[in-house]
């Protein structure tokens, strides 16, 4: 059943007129009635369903234009999808990334409740979309900025990267910040500049920042704000059984899976030379590793600890991108095909293509906890991850990212927050 719509309600005061009080005579006859005054609005608030079902399209409320900023093209689609765009969902709130800060939005009702900025100048303005999403580490979010150091004395001008961790509480200000010198390429490098923050545990944070073919992760304290380690090279991708792990670039276009020990960054172990490899996150403890190789172990999944394969995917999904849905699965698209497969074992759990069964493959906007949504030829659809059927309830939208509190939803190039419901 439907939410109701919040109702305004507006309490009167009204004085007594039968006869006088004992103690009217003590009030001064010219004071006036007290005035009417409207009670405040009762505030709005999120239901959660885990997984939603479906999203309440008239309790939706505007993000900030930072959310899909450079983001969109002309056909009114997010490029990259949802799980590049600069948000990070924790329960009812969003944390909207732009060059120059991050704010913290109540999903309820489009406030402004938290805000902190960058302390210096950016290195670019994110005129194409750059921005990556922060991570949640414990009670704190992680936000990198890239940001100029100026010419000082004899010292020429570099960048550097500037991690902020902001509480995930009240009044969502920042715990701690720290900067990082980077090396003269993130300033003369002629491809864009990234910096993403890749997770956090047992007191180390790791932030990698790439351009080009340049890479370079640092390893900082939690609790010092101190740079642990340097790994120039390394692309890192997931933080997890203390371990980092990402690839590391050794030539041009070529790349090695690379794991390195979370609190001191020496190598843990290395794997083969991969030419225009991939590597995403596949689930706890576990990286997908990809590459064009003729073969069937050209696409596994690998253990972070120890680097050695887990699963090898099913054969002829190496150009399909995967999206684990914070489960037990992975959702692979590619063209009009979705493929599903356990994200721990490699096993195909379901395929749906176009003309199958009388069917046609939707267009997967969003994964999570063991649902597909997305757009199939009947408008917005959800599916059920571990097997492929349609889920009999309408979702009446197609949201870009998901937790149990809201769907994130593209409408006329801005993105809204549609309440989830179950």
């Amino acid at each position: 059943m439907r939410p109701l719509a919040f109702a305004l309600s507006l309490t009167v005061a009204l004085l007594a007129g039968c006869g006088p009080a004992a103690d009217d005579g003590k009030q001064n006859s010219s004071t006036p009635p007290a005035a009417a005054t409207p009670s405040a609005p009762a505030k709005r608030t999120l239901t959660p369903h885990d997984p939603p079902q479906w999203f309440d399209a008239r309790g939706k409320t505007p993000l900030p234009e930072a959310a899909t900023k450079g983001r969109t093209n002309l056909a009114g689609q997010v490029r990259g999808g949802g799980e590049d765009l600069p948000v990070l969902l924790h329960e009812d709130r969003a944390f909207v990334v732009s060059p120059t800060g991050v704010q913290v939005i109540d999903l309820a009702d489009g406030r402004t409740v938290g805000e902190e900025t960058a302390r210096g100048d950016v290195l670019a303005q994110d005129t194409d979309g750059f921005i990556l999403p922060p991570v949640l580490a414990g009670s704190e979010v992680l936000v990198p900025f890239l940001l100029t150091m100026p010419a000082s004395g004899t010292h020429t001008a570099g960048a550097m990267v500037e991690l902020v961790a902001v509480s995930t509480a009240p009044p969502y200000k920042a715990a701690w910040r720290t900067t990082v010198k980077l090396p003269d390429w993130a300033l003369q490098s002629s491809g864009k500049v990234q910096a993403a923050a890749v997770g956090a545990e047992d007191g180390t944070a790791v932030v990698t920042v790439t351009g080009g073919d340049n890479a370079v992760s640092y390893g900082i304290d939690t609790a010092s704000h101190a740079l642990r380690w340097t790994q120039p090279g390394l692309e890192a991708v997931q933080t997890g059984a203390g371990t980092a792990v990402g690839l590391l670039h050794v030539e041009p276009l070529t790349s090695v899976p690379l794991g390195v020990d979370l609190a001191t960054g020496t190598e843990k172990w290395r794997g083969a030379k991969t030419y225009a490899a991939i590597m995403n996150g596949a689930g706890p403890g576990t990286v997908r590793v990809a590459g064009p190789q003729v073969g069937d172990k050209g696409d596994q999944l690998l253990d972070v600890t120890s680097g050695k394969a887990r699963a090898t995917m099913p054969p002829g999904m190496r150009a399909m991108s995967c999206t684990f849905d914070r489960g037990q699965t992975l959702v692979c698209t590619h063209g009009f095909a979705v493929v599903a497969v356990d994200a721990a074992t490699g096993k195909p759990l379901w395929a749906l293509k176009d003309g199958d069964q009388g069917r046609k493959a939707p267009t997967v906007t969003a994964v999570w906890h063991g649902r597909v949504y997305g757009r199939g030829v009947g408008g917005p659809v959800v599916l059920d991850a571990r097997t492929g059927t349609d889920m009999p309830t309408k979702p009446e939208a197609a949201p870009l990212l998901v937790n149990s509190f809201a769907g994130l939803v593209l409408d006329d190039n801005r993105l809204f927050s549609y309440p989830a419901g179950g």
